[in-house]
């Protein structure tokens, strides 16, 4: 029986362990509070601090044919991003030195490790130049991924929406979501999984880096709109910036995941946000 590893039993992980287990994959969920986590038949939770090198170290006494990495920081600043992203993913690199098979390691980023700002196409070739400090921290935490004595694949992930993330809705809810005219781009977080199982159970040999969207960028007013109406809210009621936001403004191209044959699960906002 095949074995993942899950470093981080968060949403993502938890979707992806479910969809393994009934590929009759032997799952493990890694964390460092596995009694809050929902118990999920055929997946094994165990008490692990990826900050601490000698639990990685000790997670990867056992075979495993897939790590699956999916680290979530507890705050928003450059300080929570290089501890809860680059420490655990350097850790890790080196712990797979002395690893004499190694396993295929799947990396969860962001495109927050672009800089674009004037509605650009990105693709997995587009400079990286992140301006904000989250994003170096991010693409620190990959450059340590890229580096690992292992085969690995980062996926590159827009904005994840789906149940359970209802911020967007909430904020339009309360009027605090705030249009401007920056190109926005997302995925659904059932694509995120699907996709991350396509790979794991029907690609002999994934790309190094794929980014993770669905077919339609959209601009901030497009969106924010459609979920508006479906609020019985009107967008005029919606404050208005003419700056493009922090966040910065491009279009992330996903043909290299469609050349791999995956079908999403969601292709657009609107069968996503769909009611």
């Amino acid at each position: 029986m095949k074995r993942i590893l899950l470093l981080g039993y968060g949403d993502i992980a938890q979707r992806v362990a479910r969809l393994m287990v009934r590929r009759n994959w032997q799952a493990v969920g890694a964390c460092r509070h596995p009694d809050d986590k929902e118990v999920v038949e055929g997946v094994e939770l165990v008490t692990a601090d990826a900050t601490n090198e000698q639990d990685l170290r000790e997670l990867l006494r056992e075979p495993f044919d897939a790590v699956l990495v999916t680290m979530t920081p507890d705050g928003r600043d450059k300080e929570a991003y290089h501890k809860g992203y680059v420490i655990p993913c350097r850790h890790l690199q080196q712990v797979l030195k002395d690893v004499a098979e190694p396993p295929r390691v799947f990396y969860v980023s962001s495109t927050g490790v672009y800089g674009q700002r004037d509605g650009e196409w990105v693709d997995e070739n587009s400079p990286t130049e992140p301006d904000r400090d989250t994003g170096k921290m991010l693409l620190q935490a990959e450059q340590a991924i890229a580096g690992c004595n292992a085969p690995t694949t980062i996926l590159r992930c827009t904005g994840i929406y789906g149940p359970g993330r209802d911020r967007l809705r909430e904020m339009i809810r309360n009027r605090d979501a705030t249009i401007t005219p920056a190109w926005s781009n997302r995925i659904h977080a059932d694509d995120v999984a699907g996709f991350i199982v396509y790979l794991l159970t029907q690609m002999d040999e994934p790309d190094a880096l794929y980014l993770v969207t669905d077919d339609e960028p959209a601009q901030m007013e497009t969106v924010y709109s459609y979920i508006a109406r479906q609020e019985g809210i009107e967008p005029a009621e919606l404050p208005r910036s003419d700056e493009v936001g922090p966040r910065g403004s491009k279009r992330c191209s996903n043909k290299r995941l469609r050349a791999t044959g995956y079908e999403l699960i969601y292709p657009t906002f609107r069968s996503g946000f769909k009611v």
